[in-house]
């Protein structure tokens, strides 16, 4: 009967083992399905990021303030790196159009001040 009983309990921990090692493969299996998904999925996302100036302009603008930068010139310089070359060229020219506007455009409220000024002393000396 002690035989038996050994023999029993043989058998049961070579089939556990067989278990063990047959969840063990597959649980690898399944792991190694889960990485090549995740490693597909960050491809992708990775593969959107590198085509897109806003997304760039994001992370860069999350990276600088990770580092104590200032978030937004990281932003706008991300943002300016990833457009195109002509695109690069009208901002050019509306920023240089703004900056020389910009002083006539001063000018002429000055003058509209001066004038509303003016007018509202004609109207109260009128009085």
């Amino acid at each position: 009967m002690a035989r038996s009983v050994e023999a029993i309990i043989e058998w049961l921990k070579t089939y556990v083992r067989r278990q063990l090692d047959a969840v063990r493969d597959r649980g690898e299996t399944v792991t190694r399905k889960i990485q090549q998904k995740i490693r597909d999925g960050m491809d992708t996302l990775v593969d959107g990021v590198a085509r897109s100036p806003g997304m760039k302009a994001g992370l860069a603008g999350i990276r600088a303030v990770l580092t104590g930068k200032n978030p937004a010139w990281a932003a706008i310089k991300a943002l300016v790196t990833g457009l195109s070359g002509k695109t690069k060229i009208a901002l050019a020219l509306l920023l240089i159009l703004g900056l020389l506007l910009g002083p006539v455009l001063l000018v002429v409220l000055l003058l509209a001040l001066v004038v509303a000024a003016v007018v509202a002393a004609v109207r109260s000396g009128a009085e």
